[in-house]
């Protein structure tokens, strides 16, 4: 009987070793053919990258200068012994939460603060119309159908003040079509960046023939799309005008944290951007989400000649801390919760 148990148990035991010994070899077997897979890909990827590295010099669009991009940036002011206060940031949508959002009173109220950086989000009617228009506001009045789906007519009877929450606090405000922004940019020095979500071909129609048509469009309007094929078409017909991509928050960071491939794939992909895509296309402003923000990145995309902006910033606390220690343009839906307008700027003693 205990013959018969031990007989059992060695049995078992062999068994179990030519289990993991079959685990090892496959595990090995795997891991060679991985190798022999990595020696033949890699060079020839090294290879296609720097052919697409040299065959990127001859494509590339020249970036407009960096003086004419300050220009446009840099309306900091200055305190009375020289020191710089902390500078204004860019107010999404006029401040939607301060106000309808892409509206002319949205407008009037940053300009009454002295905030001149605001984006506005630039929409297409199925009839070819371009309004100022997202939409976030057709959700908030209930109603399901994209803008590029409507026709301009819609547009001409629609209280974008009504659905908004402070709307009871503002008259009955139309919606700003491109050519009233357009007039309204000749009689101030407010800097709009022109954020374009839908893109098309009839978009893109308007805004190179308004470029070429209308001087002013290209001193106080900085376009921003999220397509780099968009950019790059605009800009081979008009070289001054100045671009900012926008970066979506990435869908890698829906995977589980314990894959790591996240940061893997965010690393190549933001390389692609900046190495590669951004100075082909020639962008000088790009839009980063804050979760996908740091000073290392903050410093890979200043080496390249693009300046990074952070969205979408409310906290105060967030914001003194991009002002002060990071030292970088934000984007924010709100000015009640500015540091100027709450905290002031020590002076040096």
């Amino acid at each position: 009987m205990y013959l018969a148990t031990i007989f059992k148990v060695c049995k078992m035991l062999y068994q179990l070793f030519w289990f993991l010994a079959a685990c090892c070899t496959f595990i090995v077997n795997a891991l060679w053919l991985c190798c022999n897979f990595a020696s033949v890909g890699i060079p020839w990827l090294m290879l296609l990258l720097f052919l697409v590295c040299i065959g990127s010099k001859f494509v590339k669009l020249k970036s407009p200068a960096d003086d004419v991009v300050m220009s446009m940036l840099s309306k900091n002011e200055k305190e009375h012994d020289g020191t710089e206060a902390l500078f204004w940031p860019i107010v999404n949508r006029g401040g939607a939460f301060d106000a309808p959002d892409n509206s002319l009173v949205a407008i009037n109220q940053c300009l009454a603060q002295k905030c001149q950086k605001i984006l506005l989000d630039l929409s297409m009617t199925c009839d070819g119309k371009a309004i100022i228009f997202h939409k976030s506001t057709l959700e908030k009045a209930n109603i399901n159908e994209p803008v590029y789906k409507l026709q301009s007519s819609f547009f001409e009877n629609f209280n974008i003040a009504e659905h908004h929450p402070l709307g009871t606090l503002f008259p009955p405000e139309k919606v700003l079509t491109f050519e009233k922004l357009l007039k309204l940019l000749e009689s101030s020095e407010v800097t709009v960046f022109l954020l374009a979500s839908q893109i098309n071909s009839s978009m893109l129609d308007i805004v190179r023939e308004t470029a070429a048509k209308c001087p002013i469009f290209t001193k106080r309007i900085i376009f921003c799309c999220s397509s780099p094929t968009a950019i790059y078409q605009l800009r081979q017909h008009c070289p001054d005008l100045l671009c900012g991509l926008w970066m979506e928050k990435s869908c890698f960071s829906i995977l589980p944290r314990y894959l790591n491939t996240s940061t893997i794939l965010l690393s190549i992909v933001g390389a692609i951007y900046r190495n590669i895509i951004a100075p082909v296309i020639g962008v000088s402003l790009v839009f980063i989400h804050k979760d996908e923000f740091n000073a290392q990145i903050s410093t890979l995309w200043k080496n390249v000649g693009v300046r990074p902006i952070v969205y979408t910033i409310n906290s105060p606390n967030e914001k003194r801390y991009f002002q002060q220690v990071t030292k970088t343009l934000y984007l924010t839906d709100s000015l009640r919760s500015e540091p100027q307008l709450i905290f002031k700027p020590k002076r040096k003693q």
